[in-house]
């Protein structure tokens, strides 16, 4: 009887107090006031995928949420590369995070993530034979990585980004005689990139 009168106790003070609990919880709010703000990234670079060992364009673009003193912050991104074998389209959700809580000018800070990627794949080379695979797959992996970012403004700044990425799909592909498995291995870029906070 003693935990249930707790329990109405607790639920009827929530109820008087909902307004402030709302208040308190609004991202909206938070935004508006200027205690978080709303970056869009773009990153061009380099990427390779290491069952093809081919460096080739990669690039990225990202929406993300900081806080005002920018130590941290979330975002949604799209990956896309191309080596001319094998197209990766990424998304996914990750998070930045500086090293040190006092980052002015120059910070480093290390990110992760998780993904879901499309793969297409049309040739694949091993030991001199090339593989006419035509075939496409999905999957889900994390990723891993750090940067160096250089503030020119309070909102806005440029970073180098090394991103590692775990894929782990593999495709098979019938010889004639045995079915030969290709494991894509992961996807490594190398971006620099362009930000600007709201």
């Amino acid at each position: 009887m003693k935990a249930l009168v707790f329990l109405l106790t607790l639920f009827a003070s929530a109820l008087a107090s909902n307004s402030a609990l709302a208040q308190w919880n609004n991202p909206i709010d938070g935004y508006c006031n200027g205690e978080y703000h709303i970056v869009g990234t773009v990153g061009l670079g380099v990427g390779e995928l290491q069952i093809n060992d081919e460096q080739d364009f990669a690039g990225y673009a990202s929406i993300g949420v900081t806080p005002d003193a920018g130590v941290w912050q979330v975002e949604l991104r799209y990956t896309g590369f191309d080596d001319g074998s094998v197209s990766v389209d990424q998304w996914g959700i990750g998070a930045k995070v500086d090293f040190t809580m006092s980052c002015d000018v120059q910070c480093l800070y290390w990110m992760v993530g998780w993904n879901y990627g499309e793969f297409d794949v049309d040739t694949i080379e091993r030991r001199g034979l090339i593989y006419d695979l035509n075939d496409n797959a999905d999957d889900n992996y994390w990723n891993a990585g750090v940067g160096y970012r250089y503030n020119w403004t309070k909102d806005f700044n440029t970073s180098i980004e090394y991103n590692y990425n775990d894929v782990d799909t593999k495709f098979y592909y019938y010889d004639g005689v045995d079915d030969v498995r290709f494991d894509l291995g992961h996807l490594r870029t190398l971006t620099v990139n362009f930000s600007y906070r709201f």
